[in-house]
């Protein structure tokens, strides 16, 4: 079985060894710009990883131009990460501080000065402000000055694919196109994406291939984009799903083309495997934190995923679709006069509950029912 159907059986250790010895390792988009999302410890482990290969490192023309347009969004993203956990913070504080302002046990509490209470829950949301804003200095800003983008820039000079033709990238996405509609991998998960941007791990495949032809060698594709076009997967689109393989009509395709052998990792699996044929040390941590990584994306895939689906259902559901239009048909009778005049004179009684009128009148319904418990406590 094995000689009739190789792609679907894992290498033995010895295979790897010697694959790991001769390889051409080449690396996709997701690899790199996960550079910009790791510590600076695990980062640099990374980085000083693929200087050891670094004579025998290489990308697709395409993954260079995905690079390039995604990385700005990425370091974005990581800014954006800070203002996004100082608004969480500042959520919590007010509404923390307004439950004690009306709670009641707290403001007749005979051991607990309310207005002190507050300013301590103040003073201790400071202190977490002060440190986050410890954090986002030393997360330098990447617009100006990148030095993770230097180091990126110096490992793969010379070292990147040939752009295509206009004439040669219409070729291909019109072969694209045909390999699309009969499930051929890689890139057909892609086909949402629609224009010719659902083509590119088309494209940085057929690159790989001319390549590793031109070169003669194997090679060991390192990605972090685990989609059913790239692995074989157990489980796809579950929360449960298991990578098993490479997907076999990749592995198939690569050797017919190349008669070279072809593997995939993940890069917590290529850093393992570093490890283990090279005998090069890695850190356990800067493993853990990459496999880490790679599984938050993995969950917020799949709930983006579900999302879109469940959503697309719900279009199709008559009472969905009655929901929104009642809800329609609500917010216009929200802006009647008649609704909006009613709104005011709820916020004015409102006012009045919180006025020093009401103040005063409280503390003499209070002082009211004190004055009668002393007197019935004279009377027993």
């Amino acid at each position: 079985m094995k000689k009739k159907f190789p792609e679907y059986y894992y290498p033995t250790d010895s295979e790897l060894e010697k694959l790991w010895e001769d390889c051409i390792f080449i690396f996709d988009t997701s690899v790199i710009l996960n550079l910009y999302q790791y510590s600076v410890k695990s980062r640099d482990e990374f980085l000083s990883i693929l200087k050891k290969i670094s004579d025998r490192i290489w990308i697709p023309y395409q993954v260079g131009k995905e690079y390039h347009s995604r990385r700005p969004h990425i370091i974005r993203e990581q800014k954006e990460k800070y203002l996004k956990i100082q608004d969480k913070i500042d959520e919590i504080k007010n509404k923390f501080i307004s439950d004690i302002e009306k709670e009641k046990s707290v403001e007749y509490h005979p051991f607990i000065d309310k207005n002190e209470l507050k300013k301590k829950i103040g003073d201790a949301f400071t202190n977490l402000n002060s440190y986050l804003k410890d954090c986002e200095k030393k997360y330098p800003d990447l617009t100006r000055k990148d030095n993770i983008g230097e180091e990126i820039d110096k490992l793969f000079e010379d070292k990147i694919g040939d752009e295509y033709t206009r004439e040669k990238l219409k070729e291909l996405n019109e072969a694209g196109k045909k390999r699309y509609e009969q499930k051929i991998p890689p890139g057909f998960s892609d086909q949402q994406k629609g224009n010719d941007k659902q083509y590119g791990d088309y494209i940085s495949w057929v690159q790989i291939i001319e390549y590793a032809k031109m070169k003669n060698k194997p090679v060991i594709f390192v990605t972090d984009d685990e989609k059913n076009d790239w692995w074989l997967i157990h489980d796809y689109q579950k929360s449960t799903q298991e990578i098993i393989l490479p997907h076999p009509e990749l592995i198939k395709e690569f050797v017919s083309e190349t008669n070279n052998r072809f593997y995939m990792y993940n890069s917590e699996n290529f850093m393992k495997s570093y490890r283990k044929f090279l005998k090069e040390k890695v850190s356990n941590n800067t493993i853990k934190e990459v496999r880490n990584l790679r599984n938050r994306k993995i969950h917020q895939n799949l709930f983006d995923l579900y999302s879109s689906l469940a959503y697309a259902s719900l279009l199709k559901d008559p009472k969905f679709l009655e929901a929104i239009k009642q809800q329609e048909n609500l917010q216009k009778q929200f802006n009647t006069p008649e609704f909006l005049e009613a709104i005011k004179r709820l916020e004015n009684f409102q006012k009045l509950f919180g006025s020093k009128f009401f103040e005063v009148t409280r503390e003499k319904i209070v002082n009211s029912h004190n004055q009668e418990d002393i007197e019935e406590n004279n009377q027993d």
